[in-house]
């Protein structure tokens, strides 16, 4: 018990410890925050207060502008002055000058300027008559304002003075004008420029200052004539900015720069460039510049604040906070200290009190804590902790079952997967040996499975799996060990094998089991099986020997016509090689895309004896394999899936040479093309004939389709749809071998077909064999009945050929006429026929 307190003790401790580690690292936290916080305050703050004293300027200068313009407004109404201005242009005679009339005017009009000046603030006025010459102005010095005219003695110009404050006037020297810089700066103010009653303000440079001039001149009241011009100058020169630096805190400064210097300047009028101030920073002060663009050229406005004040501030705050936060981290200490000891401490011991009984295996329930926090739902969780244990241990026993059932069989069919039935095959073979008994492996395979994926999709496909893998597995007797491998592959292992010949009994029951089609979807599906059969230890004396061998005879069973069982032999081996040799090759072989070639066989009409159209066949030559029989390497290609690209090779390059043979002007009425069964399954058959005739140029009417009765019997409706879609096109549409094996004279009223075509097995017992004279006799009347073009392949000599035409087939193709041809031999062949119009007369020697 004693321990335990110790244990309660310092687990108090380290909360403490973690509470004020915690609370340092937070305040810490926040000491960087603020920190960062009053950094950028700091920047923010010269930069408010240099972007206020850029603002103040505009202001000021917007308000001197108001009041130069207000300051000048008066010439356009003040009729006193209005008058004396009309008076001196109408009567001033420089030669004969009047000096006391004049002089007593302009004298007036001083004074009138000297009042506007003076009561708007400014610093200087001058006005001028229509010739733009000088009347009088008024000009603040230091001692007060100078009242200013020009008069005349004896046509010479002289400047009268007076001071403010003195009543009378003295002469100057002319030269005084140019002192005070009083120069005309006209401004073109006419009425069409919307001006004529409205003064205008420019600004100028002077030595170490900014002038701001208004202007306003008056014109007649039809506005063609200028009769008087006024001018008002307001000049900020340094004094004004080290008054308006003392106001804002903020150093001030006007100069002169290059103006390569300001090119890179904002103007002091631009709103939103103040928005974000360029502050540059030397080792004493912040600094920031502004232009103010002017007559004479660029003026600078330089801002600047000392470093020194401003991190001093910082450094005050900086100091304040720390103060603040030693503060908060000793108050938070002793909070924590009183939590710990009030709070935490007992309910810590009474939870202690609970553990301890679960350590004795009581799981009585305790009086749980009421602190109305963590701890007692901590306390409440404790309480249920003994049944929570035992209820775990229940559960992870149920989902240990679980999971090894799920290790061990498909999720999709629920059968014994690949592993379990490893497992099993390897107990199996131990027991082999140890009894000195044999065991078979059934490797079984569905026939064209891919075949109702691709055209149904993959959820038929996992449905129909499922259907079979219910009927396997109904059907597989007690003792066979069934699973499903992968795919469409199933294996089954049968043990204690006495005579091999029960094996054969039972891969039948196994392959009678796809006898009647499977119903999915609300279709039925037919399909069958191939199946491989290995013999423990005949043909393997482990499992992988075994897989090895039931995978070949499988291949062996396909091959022999599918829906078949086969036992492995010796020669399966060689023969595997040879199918892998080969897949290999003609995967090569379509990459190459040199290795195929077309020969054409020609079809001769019975009723004119010329040829009437070819049929494009394949030979591929492989440089591995030498020439390849079509009969050997077409099977593969439709099983591996490559007949799709050799197919549209096929067809791309039969139309070429069909195109080729009308520009050599030969023209037949059609060419065919053999069409494979997966091609038509595919789907991807439509697009690509619909390219091949855009691209070639053939006329779809020149285009013959050969299709097989196998294809048309696996699903007579799609069959039926796809065949109308290329007879819409206008292509021929051909049933190859018709009468070999399917029942499809049932189906011929359905099917938009235009040919049908004997198969050489019915040609081969004419004219002698009654059965072929039946079935020859039976097509032909049928294809008479139907409206449909006949023709009759494989005839090889003179009598196939007489009872050919004496019961009225149209079309012959064999050997009789001509073996397949290369394109240049079918060229040479055409223009022969051409010379010798009587082809029925040619006998094979001539060919």
């Amino acid at each position: 018990m004693a321990q335990k307190r110790a244990v309660i003790q310092s687990l108090s401790v380290k909360f403490a410890v973690f509470v004020t580690v915690a609370g340092i690292l937070t305040l810490g936290a926040l000491g960087l925050y603020f920190d960062g916080f009053l950094k950028s305050s700091f920047l923010e703050t010269k930069e408010t207060r240099m972007r206020h004293g850029f603002q103040r300027v505009v202001f000021n200068i917007a308000e001197i502008e108001r009041s130069l313009k207000d300051g000048i407004a008066f010439l356009e109404s003040h009729e006193p002055t209005l008058a004396s201005v009309d008076l001196l242009n109408n009567y001033e005679d420089k030669s004969n000058y009047n000096t006391f009339l004049i002089d007593e005017e302009k004298k007036a009009i001083v004074e009138e300027l000297y009042n506007r000046v003076k009561l708007s603030f400014n610093d200087d006025i001058a006005l001028y008559n229509r010739k733009g010459e000088l009347i009088a102005y008024v000009v603040k010095k230091s001692t007060g304002f100078q009242l200013n005219i020009i008069s005349y003695a004896g046509e010479r110009s002289r400047l009268l003075r007076r001071i403010e404050g003195e009543k009378e006037y003295y002469p100057l020297s002319m030269a005084e004008v140019e002192r005070d810089k009083i120069q005309l700066f006209h401004v073109p103010t006419y009425p069409q420029e919307n001006i004529r009653h409205n003064s205008v303000v420019t600004h100028h440079q002077d030595v170490d200052a900014f002038v701001l001039k208004s202007h306003l001149s008056l014109f007649t009241s039809d506005g063609s004539k200028e009769i008087a011009h006024i001018e008002m100058s307001r000049v900020l020169d340094q004094h004004y900015f080290s008054l308006l630096s003392a106001d804002l805190d903020l150093s001030l400064k006007l100069s002169n720069p290059d103006p390569s210097q300001a090119a890179d300047v904002h103007l002091l009028f631009d709103e939103m460039s103040l928005m974000g101030l360029a502050i540059s920073e030397t080792a004493d002060e912040y600094i920031s510049h502004r232009k103010i663009d002017s007559v004479e050229g660029p003026l600078l406005i330089t801002a600047s604040l000392e470093r020194a004040s401003l991190i001093r501030v910082l450094a005050e705050n900086r100091q304040h906070f720390i103060f603040l936060l030693v503060g908060i981290a000793v108050l938070t200490l002793l909070v924590v200290n009183f939590v710990i000891k009030r709070i935490l401490d007992r309910p810590l011991r009474n939870l202690m009190i609970q553990i301890e009984k679960i350590e004795n295996q009581d799981y009585s329930t305790s009086q749980p804590l009421k602190t109305g926090d963590e701890l007692e739902t901590v306390s409440n969780s404790i309480n249920q902790l003994a049944q929570t244990v035992r209820e775990r241990e229940t559960s992870l026993q149920s989902s240990k079952q679980e999971l090894e059932y799920l290790s061990n069989h498909d999720v999709l069919t629920q059968l014994p997967n690949r592993r379990f039935w490893g497992e099993r095959l390897d107990a199996a073979l131990e027991n082999a040996v140890i009894k000195n008994k044999k065991l078979a492996m059934f490797f079984i395979d569905l026939d064209q499975f891919k075949q109702v994926n691709d055209t149904q999709g993959h959820h038929i496909g996992d449905e129909l799996l499922t259907q079979v893998a219910t009927r396997l597995y109904l059907n597989a007797s007690a003792d066979h060990t069934l699973a499903r491998i992968g795919g469409d592959e199933f294996n089954i292992l049968v043990e204690q094998v006495d005579k091999l010949d029960e094996l054969e009994s039972v891969a039948e029951q196994y392959l009678n089991l796809f006898s009647l089609p499977f119903e999915v979807s609300g279709q039925e599906i037919s399909i069958s099986a191939s199946i491989g059969i290995a013999i423990y230890p005949l043909d393997g004396q482990d499992k992988v020997s075994l897989l090895k061998c039931a995978d070949l005879a499988m291949y062996k069973a396909k091959e022999s016509g599918r829906n078949n069982y086969s036992f492995f032999s010796d020669d399966l081996s060689a023969q595997m090689k040879k199918r892998t040799d080969m897949s290999h090759a003609l995967k090569l072989a379509i990459n190459s895309g040199d290795q195929f070639r077309l020969c054409y066989q020609p079809k001769v009409s019975t009723v004119s004896g010329s040829i009437v159209s070819v049929e494009a066949l394949i030979r591929w030559e492989s440089p591995e394999l030498g020439l390849v029989s079509p009969a050997d390497f077409i099977p593969l290609a439709e099983e591996l899936g490559l007949i799709i690209p050799i197919g549209e090779w096929v067809l791309e390059q039969a139309c070429k040479d069909f195109q080729r043979l009308e520009e050599m002007g030969i023209g037949l009425k059609h060419i065919s093309v053999n069409v494979s069964n997966v091609q038509l399954s595919h789907g991807h058959l439509l697009p690509k004939l619909l390219n091949v005739l855009h691209c070639t140029g053939i006329k779809p009417q020149h285009l013959e389709l050969e299709i097989t009765e196998s294809y048309i019997a696996t699903n007579i409706n799609e069959a039926v749809e796809t065949l109308k879609q290329f007879r819409q096109m206008g292509i021929g549409l051909a049933i190859d071998d018709f009468g070999t094996g399917y029942s499809a004279m049932s189906y011929l009223q359905k099917l938009p077909v235009t040919r049908l075509k004997i198969d050489k097995a019915f040609v081969d017992g004419l004219p002698n064999d009654r059965n072929s004279v039946a079935i020859a006799r039976a097509i032909i009347s049928l294809a008479k009945s139907f409206g449909l073009e006949l023709t009759a392949e494989g005839v090889e000599h003179q009598g196939q050929l007489d009872f050919l035409v004496q019961e009225g087939c149209e079309e012959i193709q064999g050997y009789y006429y001509s073996k397949p041809l290369y394109f240049d031999a079918l060229v040479q062949y055409c223009l022969v026929e051409e010379v010798d119009n009587v082809v029925l007369m040619r006998t094979p020697e001539r060919i």
